[in-house]
Order: C-alpha cells, then structure tokens, then sequence
C-alpha cells in the first residue's frame, strides 16, 4: 500500500534545493522542459477584468495608465505607464474589486523586444503516486484551483490562479516545482504569432513552381513536378487540407467549388466566418490558395485543387488554449494535413507542455488513428530553428552577443518543418536551417528578417543589401483592392510561408492515392522521395556553406532532405499500397535470409527504422544510446513525464539532442551520475528491455519465468523485473538460442529492431510475426 505522502505549505517558501532557488523566482520561466531567463518590462502591465466589473478600467482613472488593448480571447487588457509610475498602478490594479488578476509583462533576457503576457492559468503535472487529496492540498497551497484534467497527459490539470494569491504565476508555478510530487508546473503565456513572410518587390506572375521550362532567373528541375503528379492524382475532396492563419477570403474564386469548404472556424471573432476583417489579413489567403486553389478556369491551381479546405482562422496568439483549439478543432473535423505557415515572435520559444501534447496528439489521434500531417515554416531570418548565433550589427543593438534561438514548432518531433529554395535551386536567402528541417520547397528570395512585437518586422543583421536573384510566388490574393496588390492575386508571395503549403499540398497528393498511409509514412515519403539539390555557396549573409549532404544521413541542413518532388511522391505511396514495406521496391541488401529481415522490414514499412545510403542496413552492428533514443521517439512519441535532465554531454547543437531529451522526458531513458548521458555509449540488452518496459510501464510476469534462461544468472539485478514482464509479453527475441538472453552484451540492429518490434505487438500496435527465436 502507497504510503500517505506528507504534504506542508512551508514547502512552497523554503528552497532544499530542489526546483527553483529563491533569487530565481520572478526571473525563471519554466517551460517545456527549458528554462528561459526573464526581465520585467518597466511600461506596461496586464490586468484581466472581473466578471461583476461594469467598466473595467475605472480604477485606472486615479493614476496615468491607459490602455492599450485587448487581448480578447483571454480577456486581458494591456495598460502603457510611465516607468515611475509602474508600481503605483499595478498595486492600484491589485486593490479594486473590479480586477480579477493583474500581472507584470516580460521579455526575454535576450530579446527585449517581445513580450510574454501572463494569464492567470497554470497546468501542473504531478507524480503517478500523487492522489487527489494531495493534489487539491498543492493547490490550496499555491491559492490556485484545479479547473479540469488535461486530455492525454498522464496526471496533468489546468489550475487558475485565485484572488488570494500573492504573487504572479510565474513565481508560483516555480515554488511549486519545489515539491517532489510535482514534475512540472508551467504557467500560459501569450506569445504574439509571428507570419513567415512580408511582401517583396513584384516578380514574374507565374506558377514556375509547379512545373517549369526554365527561363530568366528560372532552372529546370526548380519546380515539385506537379503536371505529372496531377496525371495520377489532382488530389481528393475526402482529403482535407487544414489551412491555420489570420484569414482565408472564402469569396475569392480559387475557393468555389462543390464541396470544396469544409469545417470552416473563426477562433478570433468567435463565429464560422474566417474572413479577413484587418487590413493586414492577408496571409493566409495566399497560404490556402497555393496549397489547395481549386481547378476552375478562374485564377491559379493550387498543389492539391481536387482536395478540400478548411480554413481556421487564429487568434494571433500562442496561448495555450489557443494552440489546443487549433489542432482539436482540426483533428475533431478530419483534417488529414495541417499547414502552420506561423511561429512566435520570438526567438527563443520552447513549446509549453500543453502545446506539445496536443501537436503530438493531432500527429498519432488525428485521421481515425493514422495521425493528421503536420507542417510549419522553418522561419525567414536566416537563423538556425535550434542553435546558437554570435550576433552583432543589429538595429538599435536589439539582440547581441551568444543568442540561443529556437523556433519551438518546427523542431517538434512529430513536425514537419519546411525551409525554402529558390527558382535557382539554391537556398532562398532568408530560410532558417537546422537538424530539424525535414524538406524545402521553392518560394521567393528575399533578404533575411523577423518579426518582433517592439519593431514589426526587422532586417536581421548584418542586413543583405545586394541583389538576390530568384522569382516570386504567384498566388491568390484578397479579392479587390485590398491585401498585398491591387486585384485577385499576387505575384510577391513567398517565404517559408509559401514553401509550406507546396509540401501540404504534395502531402495531400499522397493520400489521395493511399489514405491508409499514416502520419510518419508520409512524412518518410515526401523525405525519401525529395531532389537532393546542392548549393555549394556561402550564404551572403553569415557566409555558412550547408548546401551540401552529409553522406550518413542523407540530409542537408539548409534543404532537410532535400526539395519536395510531387510526381515521385506519389509514384512511392501508390507502390506502397501494393504492399511492398520498402519505399521504392528496393530491400536492405544485406538482409536478404537474416533472422531478423521480417522484423526490419515491417519497422521499415512504417518509417520507424531505416538503412543506410549504401543501400544496407548493417544488422549485426551495436547501437549507441543516442541512436536508441531516436529511434524510440519515431517507434513511441513518448509523452512527457518528468522533467528533462541537462545532460552536459548533450550538446544544444548534437544532432540526437531533442530524441534524447524526449526519451528522458518520457521515461524511457534516464542518466549516469555526473548528468551524464553517454550518447556515444553502445547500448546492452538489458537497458534495452528495462528502458521498453519503464518507459511503457508494462506490467506482468514473475521472476519464475527467468528460468527459460540458460544465463539467468548473468541479468543484473536492476534488469529482474522488466525482463521477467517482457518475457512474459513475448517481447523478448533470443538468437541464436532462444533459451540464451546475453544480458550484458550490446545489442546489435537487428536485436533492436525485433524487441521494438515485438513491443509493439505487445501494445496492440502492429500484428504477430511467426519466428522461432520469440521467447
């Protein structure tokens, strides 16, 4: 029986060193397993009005406040003030009785230009042992009250912050973290969308990215090859595409069509009409007309014009009700793809927990199942999407010195993120790059740039001032006078606002010709299938070369995988319906009469496991723990846990970090003392079915059954347990004797690829295999 666990509110003001230090409170952010350092903004604070108030801002009348706006969908209203005066009108605020909940504004330490905006929710996730009694005994604890549970992540509840509460929720969901029953305590910040593209001088009003002759400042091979696709497929309405953005103009002629709207949402206005209302609503129209303009005789074609559209209008913020209503409004509605031509404006942004769980939740629940494709823009200013950058020379010195820049949705796991070419083939000048880039499509050239709430958009610098050569995008516009140009369409579009929906739509294409496809098939599809383009030059701006493929893993960082071909795409999913488990027809060629080739082919089949570019698959060779790491976030998207250890032989920039981190956070894989991690340490049975069976915490088994094993007596001790409830599950494969474990030896491929493999058998994700070596 679980023990009664002890519960004090002392807790919350004594530091024992664990969570937060005392010094650190109002300066920390917890968030998605990272730590951003904070500053105060010193002219302006946020205040959510309350319910009964008539008018809200009648306490603000005693003091110089005014107010700024409001945030409607969270119901909170900024005020500007005098620096001096700051105290004095935040504690005025606090006082009347017609404010709920008044709350500082930060920035992060290293881009004062954005700011965080604080709403009075906080989600906690707390330990499995932790019951409701001392669950509500936190709570009242911290003056916070426990709204609801969170669908989908283990013992994780919204809390609201009450009007008893003394201190902002940062500070308390830090001293939270001090009680060794919460893994993690995030507060919801709202974070300003960032759109990936600002209009460029007019270019050449044609559709070249589709399919082209070449031309001026235009190369054959620059386009997906869609003409030829659409002789297989122009795309099905059954296959929706979900457009997420500030508007889609729904009169514009590319979008009539029977059938052609489905499910459209204003989360903005609060209604079914996601029409442009701003004079900047612009962009996404031109995002849903690139990826999805139907086949009329009117305007342009679109990737996909044969599949359907729904359009979803954001609220401009990145909330965490925000991001959750996006993706279950659309995995609620059948979208199969999800185009996000958006980040924050910001440049440090780790997904909070809520955001993460719901994206992963859209990639694995969405579709009956097979998981809904998801996409976002790699970003515009020509900085890595995980990475570190020596900057200097920026206008009013806005960033400089060693700046961590992180574009949180495109390097999440089940993401795919999309970086843009040019009509050239090389790099589109501001095109951010990284580990995480999965595919590039071609877009516009344009110089680098960012947008931050202080500045609205900003040339990064140093600032590109010479002439990029490359063609725009040819696009659908707002109808009339209004949106970028005067008329129906643009011929300025670009970004990786435009290279997005010319992969959603390629997605799109895919399932049209094979809807069983899941999520990852498709993404290995579009990954398998690109154009390995090559740009051997300098970037004109930082003078990086990255153009280039590293021979292991067949990807660039500036072009992922490479650029997104329509035709061969879909040849591959065609093929894949008739059953052959490898893109392509072609087997590992060293598999061929392997014990394990039914395993490695079935894991291959669906994306999880993959060769080398040789041709080989190498299964008698060891895995290293970073490798495994890998491999168990494409077999499992682990769902956070815990808090993730900083491993310190885990660099930010090792290609395996955010596998690792993920691993970790799911409770596959833990550390050796020092925080270590050993990323380069091979891997042992043993850790293999311990890591499996925690991670997935399967149950079953008694140490009775260990007497299959010849070798009983060399399982470590820590490894009894797991290794007795994977037996008993029939996960654990043995060659070339079934009776002999070798515990302690490392684990080669192929052993790998059937424990995992087996597992999922075990979880009723994948049907039996016959082989004489299951246990």
């Amino acid at each position: 029986m679980t023990q009664p666990i002890a519960l004090s509110a002392n807790t919350l003001e004594n530091y024992q060193g664990m969570g937060v230090p005392e010094a650190s409170l109002p300066l920390i952010l917890q968030r998605g397993g990272d730590e951003l350092l904070l500053s105060k903004a010193d002219d302006r604070f946020t205040i959510r009005p309350s319910p009964t108030a008539s008018i809200s801002s009648d306490w603000a009348a005693q003091i110089p406040a005014k107010l700024n706006r409001r945030i409607a969908q969270s119901n909170i209203e900024e005020y500007l003030v005098a620096p001096s005066n700051l105290d004095a009108a935040m504690q005025a605020a606090r006082a009347s009785d017609s404010v709920a909940f008044a709350s500082h504004v930060y920035c992060p330490a290293n881009n004062p230009s954005t700011f965080f905006y604080l709403t009075d929710r906080i989600t906690i996730q707390f330990g499995e042992q932790v019951n409701e009694t001392s669950r509500s005994a936190i709570a009242s604890f911290a003056a916070l009250k426990i709204v609801r549970q969170i669908a989908g992540i283990p013992n994780t509840f919204l809390c609201e912050v009450t009007k008893q509460a003394t201190e902002n929720p940062i500070k308390i969901a830090n001293r939270l973290t001090r009680y060794p029953e919460v893994l993690i305590a995030e507060p919801n910040i709202l974070v300003e969308t960032q759109q990936y593209y600002t209009p460029r001088d007019p270019f050449y009003p044609k559709q070249w990215y589709l399919n082209n002759q070449g031309g001026s400042e235009l190369v054959g091979g620059a386009q997906i090859y869609a003409e030829a696709a659409w002789d297989i497929t122009r795309g099905a309405r059954s296959i929706v595409i979900a457009v997420a953005d500030d508007s889609v103009d729904l009169t514009h002629p590319d979008f009539q069509g029977q059938g052609k709207i489905v499910s459209p949402i204003d989360f903005k206005d609060g209604d079914t009409s996601p029409m442009p209302v701003a004079e900047s609503d612009n962009h996404g129209t031109s995002c849903a007309g690139v990826a999805a303009a139907e086949e009329n005789g009117k305007g342009i074609v679109g990737v996909a014009p044969g599949c359907a559209l729904m359009p979803i209008r954001t609220t401009g913020f990145l909330d965490d009700d925000s991001v959750e209503k996006i993706f279950n409004w659309a995995i609620e509605k059948g979208a199969a793809v999800i185009s996000c031509s958006w980040g924050p404006g910001a440049v440090y942004y780790p997904l909070s927990l809520r955001q993460s769980a719901v994206i992963n939740k859209a990639a694995t629940q969405g579709r009956g199942g097979r998981g809904c494709v998801i996409l976002f823009a790699a970003g515009n200013a020509n900085r890595p999407v995980n990475g570190t950058v020596d900057e200097k020379g920026w206008q009013n010195n806005i960033l400089g010195d060693r700046t961590k820049w992180l574009a949180g949705f495109a390097v999440h796991p089940d993401v795919i993120a999309v970086s843009a070419s040019t009509s050239l083939n090389k790099k589109a000048a501001y095109s951010n790059w990284g580990s995480s880039i999965s595919v590039c499509a071609p877009s516009n050239n344009a110089p680098p740039g960012t947008w931050l709430p202080e500045t609205g958009f900003i040339a990064t610098a140093p600032e590109v001032t010479q002439y990029l050569p490359g063609l725009g995008v040819f696009a659908a516009d707002r109808v009339g006078a209004v949106g970028y140009d005067a008329g129906d369409y643009t011929n300025t579009f670009g970004g990786t606002s435009s290279a997005t929906p010319v992969v959603a739509g390629v997605a799109a294409l895919v399932l049209s010709v094979n809807p069983r496809l899941t999520a990852r098939e498709v993404r290995g599809i579009l990954e398998q299938t690109a154009d390995k383009i090559v740009d051997s030059e300098p970037d004109p701006q930082l003078g990086n070369r990255m153009g280039n493929y590293d021979p292991n893993s067949r990807r660039s960082d500036w072009f992922g995988y490479g650029k997104v071909n329509a035709l061969k795409a879909v040849e591959a999913a065609v093929r894949k319906g008739g059953g052959n488990p490898n893109i392509g027809g072609a087997r590992f060629s060293d598999i061929s009469g392997h014990w394990a080739q039914n395993f490695i082919e079935a894991l291959a089949a669906g994306n999880i496991i993959s060769g080398f570019p040789d041709g080989s698959f190498r299964p008698d060779d060891s895995l290293n723990r970073a490798q495994y790491a890998a491999l168990l976030v494409s077999a499992f998207s682990p769902v956070p846990k815990r808090l993730a250890t900083n491993f310190i032989d885990v660099s930010a920039s090792f290609w395996a970090r955010s596998a690792i981190e993920r691993a970790n956070r799911g409770g596959f894989l833990s550390g050796f003392p020092g925080l270590k991690f050993g990323p380069n340490q091979n891997l042992t049975k043993t850790e293999a079915i311990v890591s499996l069976v925690n991670g997935l915490e399967l149950k079953g088994g008694n140490p009775d059954v260990l007497n299959v094993y010849t070798d009983r007596s060399q399982i470590p001790n820590f490894g009894l347990s797991a290794i007795a409830a994977a037996t008993a599950l029939k996960i654990v494969v043995n060659y070339p004797a079934r009776d002999r474990l070798s515990p302690r030896r490392d684990i080669t491929r192929a052993e790998i690829s059937a424990l995992i493999y087996q597992t999922l058998v075990a979880i009723n994700r994948a049907r039996a295999i016959d082989s004489p070596y299951i246990v």
